[in-house]
């Protein structure tokens, strides 16, 4: 592309400032080379230029020295965070592992109670099913045998036991009560049919009653004699036996005189037949005596002669 003379002359002017500067920078090497001979020659600058490449190999050591001395504490600061890491993270783990141990083993635990109990409910709701069975069998048979359709008499005079694993309880087996009841450490046995019946506590009377008496004051046994227990009793024995006896004969009719709660008024009926006591067991069973709702049990003979106190044949 031709150039016109105005960008002809600004082209001579640069180019010619450019050969200048050349120039005077060959000039400028020249003669820093000339000064750098002439000291060069120079002894003391030789050794200056020794020393300052001695200090300068010094200090590139130095820093090298430097650089492996912080790298190696580095290397150490690291190894050391790298432990501690280690360590807090199998301290970690050991927690979460044994706390997922204790989270197994308490679901575990929790489990086997949920289950034990979903048998126990189980087991619960078979014996109930069971008893309810054996009971409504029971009383299938009972209601046979009081109106002399079949003799259940084994069956039903099988006996129940409040701990079948124990010993018999003596003062059960004697008067056919014990002071403890249900909570007795020793077995009691209830005959399912018995001639004898047994009603708890069914005559009442002050004068057995050693608590504080509203009326007779802390002991109103003392404001009875034996004469009026005698005659309170009489009227009782009159005005009950008579319903008594119309289920059947009576062999024998006792009243316990005692002043613990479990003997208290106690009444035994002996019926001569064992229909007759299961017939008066079915009767008497629930009904009201003197504002008192009756209970009405079987009982195992007893053998009056050793269950009666001796300071009472004493006196």
């Amino acid at each position: 592309m031709a150039m016109n003379r105005k960008q002809w002359r600004k082209y001579i002017k640069k180019t010619r400032r450019k050969k200048i500067r050349q120039k005077l920078a060959q000039h400028r090497d020249a003669a820093e080379a000339k000064a750098e001979a002439l000291r060069l020659a120079d002894p003391d600058y030789v050794m200056y230029l020794r020393e300052r490449e001695q200090l300068e190999r010094m200090a590139s050591e130095w820093e090298e020295e430097r650089r492996r001395f912080e790298n190696a504490l580095w290397l150490d600061r690291e190894k050391e965070a790298q432990s501690l890491f280690a360590e807090k993270r199998q301290k970690l783990e050991e927690e979460q592992r044994d706390e997922k141990e204790k989270r197994d083993r308490i679901r575990k635990e929790f489990e086997e109670m949920e289950m034990k109990a979903k048998a126990a409910k189980a087991e619960k709701e078979r014996l109930l099913q069971e008893f309810l069975k054996k009971q409504q069998e029971r009383e299938r048979m009972f209601a046979e045998y009081l109106v002399g359709i079949d003799d259940h008499l084994p069956v039903l005079r099988e006996s129940s036991h409040s701990r079948p694993d124990r010993n018999p309880c003596v003062f059960f087996g004697k008067v056919g009560a014990c002071r403890f009841g249900v909570r007795c450490s020793s077995d009691h046995a209830i005959p399912g049919l018995s001639e004898l019946l047994l009603l708890p506590n069914f005559f009442a009377h002050p004068a057995l009653d050693h608590q504080q008496h509203p009326e007779y004051g802390l002991d109103s046994s003392i404001e009875f004699d034996d004469d009026e227990l005698y005659r309170s009793y009489t009227e009782f024995f009159m005005d009950v036996i008579e319903e008594f006896e119309s289920f059947g004969p009576i062999s024998g009719f006792f009243v316990t005189r005692n002043f613990e709660p479990h003997l208290r008024g106690n009444v035994y009926v002996q019926y001569e037949k064992v229909r007759d006591a299961a017939k008066a067991y079915q009767r008497m069973n629930g009904r009201f005596y003197a504002s008192k709702q009756l209970r009405v049990e079987f009982r195992a003979p007893i053998v009056w002669t050793a269950a009666v106190c001796g300071k009472l044949i004493e006196t």
